[in-house]
Formats: structure tokens, C-alpha cells, sequence
């Protein structure tokens, strides 16, 4: 069997009432990643698990989720508003749906004078007081309003409700799941040409309805860089969360990466400039817009980034509980 090496994939469009999405990794059966470049082109990413196991994700990572991939990355392009909508957590979407629940990141890359982001609620509030606002029209007055600048930063657990609209440009990270209740359209739901299913009665006992914590959902500077990097510069860790740490790297130097602290396979998604990965004496470009999963079983890779710099993601995978309960679908 050949050894793995950085692969990048076809991005997938998906267009949404609201502008569409660059589904850019994927391990979804129905709709599943493909191989752009080198000797496993036009593989996809389930194919591709199913032939390396740990050597592609992790071997405890494995151990874990088996063949499902644990991450989706994706683009947003958000020219309307995006539905008033909140994700369930990994229990209730298991118990439910059979799914993963959806905890998720978004990181800004573009907004435009209108842009903005609802997250959270001002205040603490109840079920009640949200289904009568989302049915006479005012649910986003009970939340949070921010106007978004390139490189703002949201986390949103699970039972988070929140919105966009206004011409945004976001980079997504979330759980390999496609769980949303949308409780609220903009009045999208009451015009039988653009109505969608509504799910506020199933989403009601999975929200949060605490005020927002702005302070534990905001990004932080990371006082101990990560390891991996051992020349750089521009280290911040944006999120530490059970299904995934996404660190921010601002490069303009070589920087070294070393696999075996991860024990998982890193993603690195470009949001400006341009580097390469080199990895046992080959290159590999990744330009912005680009996503590349590096395999758990490489050892280092280094990333030289363009004259003028790169900004990208580093996602990797935290190490599964050791006396949890898998509570994620069955693996098929």
C-alpha cells in the first residue's frame, strides 16, 4: 500500500436560499469528498478511510468514530439571511436522528456594510417568550447583533441560536453533521413560493436559553504556543472543544510541523496568501481558499509561506475520552 501524502479536494457548491455553501471536506456518503491531486485523485474521502484507517485520521481517533470522518469544512457565502436556527447536541441528535449534533465555528473573511451576526440571547429568556417572537416576526430582537469585521471569530455550542445575513464571506469548521432546526425565516416560511420546513416545536428543549456568554465563546491568545510550530510566528489558539482545537497561523517564515503530538490528522485551511507543504522532499501548493488534510501517519511537514505571507486554520482532532461513552450514530 502506498504511502499517504497532503491531499486537497474538488470543492463541492451548494447553493441555500440564502447564497450557497463550499462544502471543501466532506466524508458524508451521499456527498463525499474527492481527491483533486496525486496518485489517489478521484478517490473519495469514505474510499479513502476505509483503505488507511489510522494512518489517515488517527489510530485512536479510529478506534473512536471508525469510518466516519468527524469534521466538515466548508465556505459560506451569505448574501440573504441565513434562517434563525439552533443545533442539537451529540445526545439528542443521536438518540433522535442518528446523527452527530453540530458544534461549530465560523471565522469572517469578508463582510459587507449591511453584514451581520446574531449570536446568542441579550438576555436570559424561555421557551415561551422565543416561540411567540419567532411566530409574530421580532426572534432576532431577543438576540445579540454584532457587525462583523474580516477576522471576528464565534464559537457556537450546541443549543446556540444564531443568524447571519447582509453579505458575509465566513470560514466554517464544524462536527460532520448536518442537524439544523430552523426556528425562524424571516418571514421566508409564510410565502408557499420560498417556505422550508420549520423545526421550532422539535428545537425548543435543545436551546440555551441563558443571556450569552460572550467570554467563553470568544477566541484567546494562546500563552504557550503549540509546539508544532517551532519557527513562525502569529500562533493563536482560537478553540480547544472536545470535537475539535483549531489554532490560527499568520506565517511569514518557514515553520516546521510535527505530527506525533496530535496523534490525529490536521487540516489546514488557507484564508489569505499562499505556502507550500513539504513533506518527504515533495510540495504541495495550498492558495487561499484551499483546504489540505494532512494524514495522521506523516511524520513533519513544513509550511514556507509566499513572500507576501499566509494566514491559515489548523484543525486537529483531540484525543476521545478514555472512560466516556460514545455517544455520536452508530458506525455503519
Amino acid at each position: 500500500m502506498k504511502k499517504l501524502y497532503p491531499l486537497k479536494f474538488h470543492p463541492q457548491w451548494m447553493p441555500k436560499a440564502w447564497g450557497g455553501e463550499h462544502w471543501d471536506l466532506c466524508g458524508f456518503e451521499e456527498t463525499p469528498s474527492v481527491v483533486s491531486d496525486g496518485y489517489l485523485a478521484d478517490n473519495d474521502l469514505p474510499d479513502i478511510l476505509e483503505t488507511y484507517l489510522g494512518d489517515l485520521v488517527g489510530d485512536e481517533i479510529f478506534d473512536w468514530h471508525n469510518l466516519y470522518f468527524p469534521l466538515l469544512i466548508k465556505r459560506l457565502d451569505v448574501e440573504d439571511r441565513l434562517s434563525v436556527q439552533v443545533h442539537p447536541d451529540d445526545t439528542v441528535a443521536a438518540d433522535r436522528f442518528g446523527e452527530f449534533g453540530k458544534t461549530e465555528f465560523w471565522y469572517v473573511l469578508e463582510a459587507g456594510p449591511d453584514a451581520r451576526i446574531w449570536m446568542g440571547f441579550k438576555e436570559d429568556t424561555d421557551a415561551g417568550t422565543l416561540y411567540k417572537a419567532c411566530h409574530d416576526g421580532t426572534a432576532d430582537q431577543l438576540l445579540n447583533a454584532y457587525k462583523p469585521q474580516p477576522g471576528d471569530c464565534f464559537f457556537i455550542p450546541t443549543g446556540t441560536v444564531h443568524a447571519a445575513g447582509g453579505g458575509l464571506k465566513i470560514a466554517e469548521i464544524q462536527e460532520a453533521s448536518d442537524m439544523t432546526f430552523r426556528l425562524y425565516d424571516w418571514g421566508r416560511e409564510f410565502n408557499p413560493a420560498t417556505r422550508r420546513e420549520m423545526h421550532l416545536d422539535e428545537a425548543l428543549d435543545s436551546i440555551n436559553y441563558k443571556k450569552y456568554d460572550e467570554v467563553a465563546c470568544s477566541c484567546h491568545l494562546e500563552t504557550d504556543p503549540v509546539k508544532a510550530v517551532e519557527k513562525g510566528e502569529g500562533v493563536r489558539v482560537l478553540v480547544e472543544d472536545p470535537h475539535f482545537v483549531i489554532t490560527s497561523l499568520s506565517l511569514t517564515a518557514p515553520a516546521k510541523v510535527s505530527m506525533e503530538q496530535f496523534k490525529s490528522c490536521v487540516v489546514f485551511q488557507c484564508l489569505s496568501g499562499a505556502l507550500t507543504v513539504q513533506c518527504d522532499s515533495a510540495s504541495f501548493p495550498l492558495a487561499a481558499g484551499e483546504t489540505m488534510l494532512i494524514p495522521a501517519s506523516l511524520d513533519t511537514v513544513t509550511l514556507t509561506p509566499a513572500p507576501s505571507g499566509a494566514h491559515l486554520l489548523q484543525v486537529h482532532l483531540p484525543q476521545p475520552p478514555k472512560d466516556d461513552v460514545y455517544d455520536g450514530p452508530e458506525p455503519e
